[in-house]
């Protein structure tokens, strides 16, 4: 998913992103680890994917800081 993407949603479509993400992330790793699947490229793209995400909801956190700053 492209960092557009995930910066055009919106603030509970991320929290769902997020959650979903790790939810997946979770039980790629354990499918991966008891070898029920090979799907290792689908762990690093799901953590990229992620990060992405939490790094987007962290920006509009620390911009609503600034903000609040500003108008104080």
């Amino acid at each position: 998913m492209k960092i557009k993407e995930i910066a055009g949603k919106k603030e509970k479509e991320l929290d769902r992103l997020i959650k979903d993400s790790r939810e997946k992330l979770l039980k790629l790793s354990f499918e991966v680890a008891t070898k029920e699947s090979n799907k290792v490229r689908d762990i690093r793209k799901l953590k990229k994917d992620l990060a992405r995400a939490l790094t987007v909801k962290r920006e509009r956190e620390l911009a609503a800081e600034e903000a609040d700053k500003e108008t104080k």
